[in-house]
């Protein structure tokens, strides 16, 4: 029975081998890992600040995150007509070279300013910057890649996002308690141009450019055309096609609940183990670590299972895991009981990434991935924003612990009425969903 474990333990690791075994995918694999880290290094070292001038609430928390998210509404419809029309690779670097000067020019500039609108302005252009880049690295996949090693492929980068929400927000926490604010930013500034350098060297990736005849009346066109009708194309095309527009459902349920859990969770634990960021950082490895053994899982086995399926059922599971979560902080304080339901959390979390852009990925054609990704984009900053300001504003009103009780409840139900749609549309006679 053992050497039967192993065995296809053995072959399920040959699968990931095989996908990374290809240089360019690997290249971009380095590249997101690295991004990832200076992402969170950056919020990290910003967070810092905020806290050393106001150490605040809840509520001035969620603010500071809004500058991170309010870029997408305004850059990621035009940035999805771009990415559409130029060099995939290129934007990348260009993003990660652009978004590490403007990180290193904060120390210097803003950094020793009473006011926290400079501070905050950089913010914003940083992840106005990102807008570009995170649609053009899902974008390209595709084209790394074969279509049978598409789930593994994306499972390898729900991994690797994870990572990067997770673990290294745990990793940029220490960081920049060691090297202090300002040398966490210079680091956060190295760390962006590493990326760059990664991703310069992946050769021989599909691209399809139209021609133009003069790149200045290109610029103007796409700014033109972008607004009116190729943003109003991305998300006609989520509205005729039912699995781009489950996809599009699901996205939006689970940033809605991370957003109303986000700055709350924060102060509830460390108000639950009497710490500030030590508990809050040791719990975040164990929720990375189950977000990493989660997609391991699921990229090996997910094949055998309906995707649509597995999405409501880890909706389901969600729930459940995090109402015993803060249960056992409310109730017990019990941080080995806490860190074992965050690892189960983090397990049950990761297929419903996966499944949602494996789904986008079969089904969208390459000149419209770019609009797609970024109509997605749009519809999960503005879900995670709206309900991250609500409930951090609510909290304090009420305490911490009911509006994660919610945000369970909210979980159940979405995967159970999930579950009733799906058999009340087979019952119909209509095809049911991959």
């Amino acid at each position: 029975m053992n050497a039967e474990a192993l065995s296809c333990r053995e072959l399920n690791l040959a699968k990931f081998r095989e996908v990374l075994s290809e240089r360019n995918f690997f290249l971009l694999w380095v590249g997101q890992i690295i991004s990832q880290f200076g992402d969170r290094l950056n919020q990290v070292a910003l967070i810092a600040i905020v806290h050393d001038r106001t150490p605040g609430s809840p509520f001035e928390l969620a603010k500071l995150f809004s500058f991170t998210i309010i870029p997408s509404f305004f850059v990621s419809p035009i940035a999805g007509a771009f990415i559409d029309r130029w060099d995939k690779k290129r934007t990348m670097i260009g993003c990660d070279i652009l978004r590490g000067l403007i990180v290193f020019v904060i120390p210097f500039a803003f950094l020793n300013l009473t006011p926290r609108f400079p501070i905050y302005s950089a913010v914003f252009f940083i992840f106005a910057v990102s807008c570009f880049f995170l649609p053009a690295r899902l974008s390209i996949i595709p084209d790394l890649v074969s279509k049978e090693k598409l789930l593994v492929a994306n499972s390898l980068f729900t991994v690797t996002g994870m990572i990067g929400a997770v673990f290294w927000f745990v990793v940029g926490g220490l960081l920049v308690e060691l090297l202090k604010v300002r040398g966490g930013l210079y680091l956060n500034s190295f760390v962006y141009l590493f990326s760059a350098a990664a991703i310069v060297f992946i050769t021989g990736h599909r691209r399809r450019r139209q021609k133009t005849q003069n790149p200045a009346v290109n610029i103007e066109e796409i700014i033109k055309t972008s607004l009116v009708r190729e943003i109003r194309d991305g998300f006609k095309y989520l509205k005729d096609h039912s699995e781009a527009r489950f996809a599009f459902r699901m996205l939006f349920v689970l940033m809605a609940g991370a957003g109303a859990a986000y700055a709350v969770v924060i102060v509830f634990i460390q108000q639950a183990m009497g710490s500030m960021t030590r508990d809050l950082s040791l719990l975040g490895m164990f929720l990375g670590a189950g977000f990493f053994i989660g997609s391991l899982i699921y990229g090996k086995i997910g094949h055998r299972f309906s995707k649509t399926k597995s999405i409501f059922m880890c909706l389901i599971l969600c729930g459940i895991a995090m109402c015993a979560f803060t249960a056992v902080l409310k109730g017990t304080k019990s941080f080995a009981g806490a860190s074992s339901v965050a690892m189960v959390l983090g397990i049950v979390t990761a297929p419903i990434g996966i499944s949602t852009n494996t789904m986008i990925h079969e089904m969208v054609v390459e000149r419209m991935r770019g609009r797609i990704f970024s109509s997605l984009g749009i519809a999960m900053n503005l879900a995670f924003l709206i309900f991250m300001l609500g409930a951090s504003k609510l909290a304090e009103s009420i305490d911490s612990g009911w509006i994660l009780y919610g945000v369970s409840v909210f979980y159940v139900i979405s995967g159970l009425l999930g579950f009733i749609d799906l058999h009340l549309f087979r019952e119909k006679g209509i095809n049911g969903r991959s």
